[in-house]
């Protein structure tokens, strides 16, 4: 497609469709072992059909399956959606991110087309339709009227490439079918098997054997419990007394539509409890290994699925949730990415904007990671270390937060950099120099030091020197140890030097 195409032709408005009528039966309910081999050689010929059919009952179906697919998508959807302009310098940027940013946030289908693109984490490939419409809004020519998820029976493969069946006004196959246009759809692959084309079935595919075991374990266990778990009788009778061995038949053969059961006085009759906990530990412990299984291949570990004795320490814990964070930054990374160059690209060049796309982020790092780096900012501020521009436009991305520094000037004086001028009547010293260091820093650091300083005015005052200070510190506050000592005493020496100079410049 070329860029006069690509700017100025009118994207076409014809929606899918999508009809109840025409959905493909469920067919999980019919699977066996041989049955899903067979799906996935019929698969990886290029007909998913049926793969795609069984994916749906899977997800739709499965208790646990649908409980963990629903935690991988929440984990990037409940977090904080953020448009970010490509220049945070740029006034124009900043406000093409605020305009895209409040039209997609408050198209109706918006959420619900993000939550169909997460569906390629599992499977192979998800595809959304974009619908334009002509937009009054200034600098406007289209804008998105609406994302429709394409239902995955409408994906062929059977050519070697994805295609779109098309698709008759009723919602039925129209037989022919087309390349998806990057103008009007939306192809998102959300998985790291890139090795392995669509036909293989994503991640999806080391779900089935799992979710086979588990749904028959529960038809097993059934069956089990049918047979050999309820009482049965046991009955004792005089050998020689064949009429007691036809009424004691008679009674068992009664027994289940009575309730009870009558025996004559010479007959005995035992009820045996059948031993079935041993057999249902081994049912239990097979259904909760397939479906461990099943929540390492969609969230990447098992304890939010399921409570597990770590023992001490819990390392394992963290250790699985260092996993699933993994798993959520490249769910949104991935996201932003197919957002950016498939929705906010193709809409930007339509509408003749120059100049780099809006960003999209969900969330950001961890608690944790925010609490280390925060840390390690504040320590490489107390030796006059501080971000840049650069730096701070970096920050802002990795929290997914706009952020900007501080327009009010704070003073930087170093401890004891007061102390460091040269007295009066030395080179470089005189009046001059302290009128210097007063008027960049002595006002507004003593008067913003005052409020915590204040009290140790009668102790600095009393000091004969560093070390004194600290002592009287130390017993003056006894919850103080000798580091934090020597910080206070090396603050109140600067602030006292500050508020000397002060006074010296307004005599």
């Amino acid at each position: 497609m070329n860029l006069f195409n690509l700017l100025f032709r009118r994207p076409a408005s014809r929606q899918a469709i999508r009809s109840q009528r025409h959905e493909p039966q469920a067919i999980a309910q019919t699977m066996d072992a041989g049955r899903i081999s067979d799906i996935l050689r019929a698969a990886e010929a290029g007909n998913m059909d049926d793969y795609f059919a069984l994916a749906r009952d899977i997800v739709c179906g499965h208790s646990h399956t649908v409980a963990e697919f629903a935690k991988r998508k929440l984990a990037v959807l409940a977090e904080t959606q953020s448009f970010l302009p490509a220049d945070a310098e740029n006034p124009a940027q900043v406000g093409l991110a605020k305009s895209v940013g409040q039209h997609l946030g408050n198209l109706p289908s918006w959420y619900t087309a993000m939550v169909h693109l997460l569906d390629s984490t599992l499977y192979p490939v998800a595809v959304l339709k974009k619908i334009y419409a002509p937009c009054s809004r200034p600098g406007w020519r289209y804008e998105l009227a609406d994302l429709i998820p394409i239902p995955y029976h409408l994906l062929s493969f059977e050519t070697g490439t994805m295609r779109i069946r098309d698709v008759n006004e009723d919602g039925s196959l129209a037989g022919t079918s087309h390349a998806p246009d990057p103008l009007r759809y939306v192809v998102h692959r959300g998985h790291l098997l890139t090795s392995a084309p669509d036909t293989w079935g994503g991640p999806m595919r080391a779900v089935l054997f799992w979710w086979l075991f588990s749904t028959q374990n529960r038809d097993w266990w059934s069956r089990f419990l049918e047979r050999f778990g309820a009482p049965f009788l046991e009955g004792s009778y005089d050998k020689s007394d064949d009429s007691s061995r036809a009424q004691l038949e008679r009674a068992f053969n009664s027994a289940t539509r009575l309730f009870g059961i009558a025996v004559p006085d010479d007959a005995s009759v035992k009820i045996h409890q059948a031993n079935t906990s041993q057999g249902g530990d081994a049912f239990e412990k097979f259904h909760s290994t397939a479906n461990r299984e099943i929540s390492k291949i969609i969230v990447g570990q098992t304890l939010s699925a399921e409570g597990q004795n770590l023992g001490l320490g819990g390392g394992q814990a963290q250790a699985q949730d260092g996993v699933r964070s993994d798993l959520r930054q490249f769910d949104a990374i991935m996201l932003a990415f197919t957002v950016r160059t498939q929705i906010l690209t193709p809409l930007c060049a339509i509408n003749g904007w120059s100049g780099e796309p809006p960003r999209i982020a969900w969330g950001g790092d961890d608690v944790e990671d925010l609490q280390t780096l925060s840390t390690i900012l504040e320590r490489l501020a107390k030796t006059n270390i501080y971000l840049t521009d650069d730096g701070v436009m970096a920050l802002s991305k990795r929290m997914s937060l706009p952020l900007m520094r501080d327009l009010i000037p704070r003073p930087r004086l170093g401890p004891l950099s007061a102390l460091a001028s040269p007295p009066p009547g030395q080179s470089g010293g005189g009046k001059s120099a302290v009128d210097a260091i007063a008027a960049a820093s002595a006002d507004p650091f003593a008067k913003e030091m005052a409020a915590t300083i204040a009290p140790l005015a009668a102790i600095v005052s009393e000091a004969t020197s560093i070390s004194d200070l600290e002592a009287r510190l130390l017993r003056a506050i006894p919850s103080l140890d000798t580091r934090r000592a020597s910080q206070i005493a090396e603050a109140a020496i600067v602030a006292s030097t500050a508020n000397a100079a002060l006074g010296f410049r307004t005599e």
